[in-house]
């Protein structure tokens, strides 16, 4: 900073060694020596008392204009933090030059100190409305002075901290919630699945934040049979989403898909993992399926999961989701369900968002609501998965306060 053109200019004003820099032995708080401030005013008597007091508040980058044109030109190539402006100046007033920098949208967030001898209120108010973030009485009480303008550029320091952050994390949970997406099935793989199956198969996410704990895989185990695996976490955001991670892990190992055939194994050996990788806590809720096209049945085992909707030409029913919840504690037993699953039937599974979701009124859809739209829908040339959702969020206002996962599945 000290070959900073600006700082010599400001010694030569003010006197480098001037004795009265710690007058009042304020604790400075905050280090300010790489923030800028443009000081705008006519009198140079004046720019020399306000580049004093600057110094004592610890700002040694400050810059100065005569004017409002040369203020609005300066705030360009200065790039200050804060500027410091007398409302008399000679070709255009400060409340003028407050106006034309708020029109700048690079200059929304410039702190902007107006110094006036008039401070009635309605004058301070004109000031307030032109984007002033202060206003200062003249004469300039330098205690007053310094305390303010070191205010304005702390908050101004810890605004663009928390942006900075704020950027930071978005940026990492964009890329979180790519990788999140990358561990789900690619919708080509779903679709090159369905048809060697002879399936229809529809999927929706859509997690609450930007990256959620849902998580759904399907694969195929042989040639007559496929998996299908969903799972909610509990809680949201970040740490759900970790945990989605882990099961992901815990699903590649081959001693895991080495079950994909017995459902109750497979959870009871997916608990089994989490348990040592969850914190304390934490669990989920989960269904594992495999739907046998050459025997035309579906076999399930469940842990504490939302109740899945089987239907046919003949009507819809609730499947039991029930089940000890995944990493809750060693030695889970889970039960094998078989049904019939031939030519004409379906299969809806879901995560609790999809019931829990709230009209206006405040009224939950709940599993009879769910049923309704089924039945609404279910011949929907496209499939009924799109309209059952768009019908969900529509009511609710377009959000989920929980992650949502639905998978539909049709044997044609």
């Amino acid at each position: 900073m000290t070959n900073d053109p600006v700082i010599p200019a400001v010694a030569a004003i003010v006197g480098a060694d001037d004795p009265t820099r710690n007058l009042y032995g304020i604790d400075l708080g905050i280090p300010l020596e790489d923030r800028r401030v443009l000081v705008v005013d006519e009198s140079k008597f004046n720019q020399k008392t306000l580049a004093r007091f600057l110094l004592w508040a610890g700002i040694h980058q400050v810059a100065f204009a005569s004017g409002g044109q040369e203020a609005l030109d300066m705030v360009e190539t200065f790039a200050p933090d804060l500027v410091l402006i007398d409302i008399t100046l000679p070709d255009m007033d400060g409340i003028e030059v407050c106006e034309r920098l708020r029109r700048k949208k690079s200059q929304m967030d410039l702190s902007i100190l107006v110094q006036t001898v008039v401070t009635s209120d309605i004058l301070r108010t004109i000031c307030f409305r032109a984007g002033a973030n202060d206003v200062l009485s003249k004469p300039i009480n330098p205690g007053e002075c310094i305390a303010r303008v070191r205010y304005h550029l702390e908050r101004r320091a810890i605004i663009q901290e928390l942006r900075e952050f704020r950027e930071r994390v978005e940026k990492d949970l964009r890329m979180a919630q790519a990788m999140q997406v990358g561990i789900a099935p690619e919708e080509e793989a779903i679709a090159a699945l369905a048809a060697k199956h002879n399936l229809d198969i529809a999927v929706h996410f859509q997690p609450c934040n930007e990256i959620g704990g849902d998580f759904w895989t399907m694969f195929e185990i042989d040639e007559n049979r496929i998996g299908v695996l969903i799972a909610d976490f509990s809680g949201h955001g970040i740490p759900a989403a970790i945990n989605t991670f882990r099961l992901h892990t815990l699903i590649t190992r081959e001693d895991v898909r080495a079950l994909s055939l017995d459902p109750a194994a497979m959870l009871a050996k997916l608990s089994a993992g989490l348990l040592g990788m969850l914190p304390l806590g934490h669990f989920a809720t989960a269904l594992y399926g495999v739907i046998d096209t050459s025997a035309d049945l579906l076999t399930f085992a469940a842990a504490g999961t939302t109740n899945p909707v089987i239907g046919d030409a003949e009507g819809l029913r609730l499947l039991d989701g029930s089940g000890v919840f995944l990493g809750i504690c060693e030695g889970e037993v889970y039960e094998n369900i078989t049904e019939p699953f031939p030519s004409g039937s379906f299969l809806f599974i879901y995560s609790d968002a999809l019931v829990e979701c709230r009209s206006p009124t405040g009224a939950m859809l709940g599993e009879p609501g769910l049923l309704d739209l089924i039945i609404e829908h279910r011949d929907f040339p496209i499939g009924p998965l799109i309209p059952i959702v768009a019908d969900v969020l529509k009511t609710s206002g377009m959000r989920v306060q929980d992650d949502l996962t639905a998978i539909w599945i049709t044997r044609p």
